[in-house]
């Protein structure tokens, strides 16, 4: 029997310092030619289909007028579309600008015109390319450190920012897979928006490895028990869900195919242990996704973001900058071939968080990125996500860490989720309000008197306030913005007594 494919890549790291994203998939297509590289809901093609289909899609692109280091928009859905576009696009040394349709038309004509883009891709155009162009193999143009996609962040703390990723970028991310345990036998789900840096990675780990992509349709993405019976139809073995989408389908998922589920972007807590790995992953758009991962092995209100990837090294510092001793808290940098080049026509932002490495001089690892993110280090090496760094607010005179108010709630029995949001009155006093999902009715008194065992008077919440479901953005991500104070706001006295 021969040897898989990702076992061999598990041991030639040289070819992820070497290949871009284009290179490794066409190193795949020659070991994995006629099996299922990427699907959607209406089709599938294979390794070899996939190859023939995205130099065809290069071809119509490089005849539009896209042109080596441009920045190409794909407008196609979650579709096999997305994914010829994304190859064709790269193959002719561009990068790409994916636009959600579902998104607002001034964001979409804010990222279309801080990319300047002048060449769109829609289905209809890479259906026309299959007709029209040639099959036959594109050289690739470009070397492996050019721009490869720009991914904008969800805004949900203040305007988007286009994060640019190389081929360089991705490729030193996805070179990581031996340590989560991805394999080509995979079928591995897209759960991700196609906009956001989780689903490059998705697409890039899966076509590099020889594994199958499947992209999950965009219908059935809010609903859980159609997402089991996806999982269960297709025999999907790896994907990825938000904390709030895993917890519900861990409550759902008999005969479940999986044999591993990855959950991040925020808190993940309260998982039990299944058959399948359960893997909470610490990731940002700024080093090409995943930095950390923490193998869930019991239930817990909270969880480690365990152990960052051999590919990119880190420091806890403190807020001179020097780093901090033991286990003592501090902001997370971190440094290597993941880091990106920064913000697209940020270049005052970029100084400030993409910085030469005091640390080290030696490159990759002569540059930092500072995450903004507060963490610890655990006995075992393992690091603990305490909060972000600028999600502080001033309560009663004094500086608040809401991510301490929250971890302190969520420890409650019957929590099943909390977010901490501070609201200014009409005289601008913050009011702290903490809301929470529970699976049973909390006695707010009895929870205040819990919170005082273990928190100062002035981080208690004014108000607390049960939801369904809390906001979220395109990402997943609770969005605290969104939240809505009660119409009583600049009455102190009522909201008490209103939300006690």
């Amino acid at each position: 029997m021969s040897e898989r494919w990702s076992d061999v890549l598990a041991g030639r790291p040289d070819l992820f310092q070497t290949n871009s994203i284009i290179g490794l998939f066409r190193l795949a297509a020659e070991q994995k030619s006629g099996h299922t590289a990427a699907a959607d809901e209406q089709s599938r093609l294979t390794y070899c289909q996939l190859e023939q289909r995205s130099n065809q899609a290069a071809r119509a692109l490089w005849e539009a007028g896209a042109r080596p280091g441009e920045i190409v928009a794909v407008r196609t859905g979650r579709s096999v579309e997305a994914v010829v576009a994304f190859l064709g696009i790269w193959k002719i040394g561009c990068a790409y600008l994916f636009l959600d349709d579902d998104c607002p038309a001034y964001r979409n004509q804010e990222c279309l015109l801080d990319c300047q883009v002048s060449v769109q891709v829609d289905r209809d155009f890479i259906w026309r390319a299959v007709e029209t162009q040639s099959d036959v193999a594109v050289e690739e143009m470009g070397d492996r450190d050019r721009l490869a996609v720009i991914v904008y962040t969800s805004g949900s703390c203040g305007k988007p920012k286009g994060v640019q990723l190389s081929h360089a970028n991705i490729a030193a991310s996805i070179s990581n897979f031996p340590e989560i345990g991805f394999t080509s036998d995979d079928r591995y789900c897209c759960f991700a928006n196609l906009m956001f840096v989780a689903a490059v990675y998705d697409m890039a780990m899966a076509l590099s490895i020889g594994a199958a992509l499947y992209l999950i349709p965009g219908r059935i993405r809010r609903n859980i028990r159609e997402i089991a019976d996806y999982y269960r139809e297709e025999g999907i073995t790896v994907t990825f869900l938000p904390p709030h989408m895993a917890m519900k389908y861990m409550a759902i998922d008999q005969e479940s195919p999986l044999r591993i589920l990855l959950s991040g972007s925020e808190p993940v807590r309260n998982l039990d242990r299944r058959p399948y790995d359960l893997i909470n992953v610490y990731a940002s758009s700024e080093a090409c996704a995943l930095i950390s991962y923490y193998r869930v092995r019991d239930k817990r209100k909270s969880y480690p973001i365990g152990r960052v990837v051999s590919a990119l090294r880190y420091y806890i510092v403190d807020e001179e900058g020097a780093q901090v001793a033991g286990n003592e808290p501090g902001e997370l940098w971190i440094s290597g071939p993941q880091v990106t080049r920064g913000y697209r026509n940020m270049p005052e932002l970029n100084r400030e968080r993409f910085c030469p490495n005091p640390f080290c001089g030696e490159a990759p690892y002569d540059r930092v990125f500072k995450t903004g993110d507060m963490v610890a280090a655990g006995k075992d090496g393992e690091l603990v996500y305490l909060g972000r760094r600028d999600n502080m607010v001033k309560i009663r005179g004094f500086r608040v860490e809401l991510a301490g108010v929250e971890r302190c709630m969520i420890q409650f029995p019957g929590m099943r989720e909390v977010c901490c949001v501070a609201h200014s009155d009409s005289g601008g006093t913050n009011l702290l309000f903490g809301y929470y999902i529970a699976d049973r009715e909390i006695d707010h008194e009895k929870l205040r008197v819990y919170l005082k065992d273990y928190l100062p008077y002035y981080m208690i919440p004014s108000a607390l306030i049960r939801c369904e479901e809390f906001p979220r953005t395109l990402s997943g991500k609770v969005n605290r913005r969104a939240f809505v104070p009660p119409a009583e706001l600049d009455d102190h006295k009522q909201i008490e007594q209103l939300y006690r």
